[in-house]
């Protein structure tokens, strides 16, 4: 019978069935090509890199994550109008223009297989 007696000593947190949402946060410096790694399970990950200066294409690893797991990006340009691509691990409805002084908002959820695409907006 499994116990749900903490294995982990000193931590906040000592839930050790996995049914505690955990947060993440990762900022990336700017690139052509940034690639995630989402370390957390039964996870919130939010991802919100340097002001974007040029294109920029995600690839996110599919080995870890569990169903249901989301992931969420806040993007904004410089003075130019920037184009961000999902590759490798997403399935999107497409690349997303990142329009200046604006932000864009995009929200998958893990569905097994893929970072399946759930929503997106872009705003003031």
């Amino acid at each position: 019978m499994p116990t749900t007696t903490s294995r982990f000593s000193g931590a906040k947190n000592r839930d050790n069935t996995d049914r505690i949402l955990k947060r993440d946060y990762q900022t990336p410096a700017y690139s052509a090509t940034i690639a995630l790694a989402i370390a957390a399970v039964n996870a919130f990950t939010y991802i919100n890199p340097t002001t974007l200066t040029g294109a920029v294409t995600f690839t996110a690893n599919v080995d870890t994550p569990l169903i249901g797991d989301e992931l969420v990006f806040l993007l904004d340009s410089d003075a130019t109008t920037r184009t961000a691509t999902f590759g490798t691990g997403f399935a999107s409805a497409g690349s997303l223009a990142v329009t200046t002084a604006k932000y864009a908002y995009i929200k998958f959820i893990f569905n097994g297989a893929v970072w399946q695409e759930t929503g997106r907006t872009v705003t003031a």
